[in-house]
């Protein structure tokens, strides 16, 4: 039976792993898979370095200046927009054709 050894990550990696996390719009668990760790690590780290909670690292904490909004609430409120959108149209279209309909009386 084989064992897996404990992996051990530099200060550095994990620092820019958080920023990542922080300024990306992906969800945590598919930038934890491109960084090819668990998202319950990524996620531990973020809690360590942003409450600076960790004794193995003295530097400051990091500041969370990621995006404002997820990637889901991103695409919510695109399908909002769109929806929208389209009632906008289809009330310009029926404007439009009011329009002709009352011009045309009116000769």
């Amino acid at each position: 039976m084989q064992y897996r050894t404990k992996r051990k990550f530099s200060n550095a990696f994990k620092r820019e792993a958080v920023r990542l996390s922080l300024a990306s719009p992906k969800p945590l668990t598919e930038l934890a898979g491109e960084l090819n760790i668990h998202p319950s690590q990524l996620s531990n780290w973020r809690r360590e370095l942003m409450m600076n909670h960790s004794d193995a690292n003295p530097d400051k904490p990091i500041k969370n200046e990621g995006p404002e909004k997820s990637l889901r609430q991103l695409e919510q409120e695109n399908k909002r927009l769109k929806k929208k959108l389209e009632r906008a149209e289809i009330e310009l279209d029926i404007l439009k054709k009011l329009e002709e309909y009352a011009t045309k009386q009116h000769r």
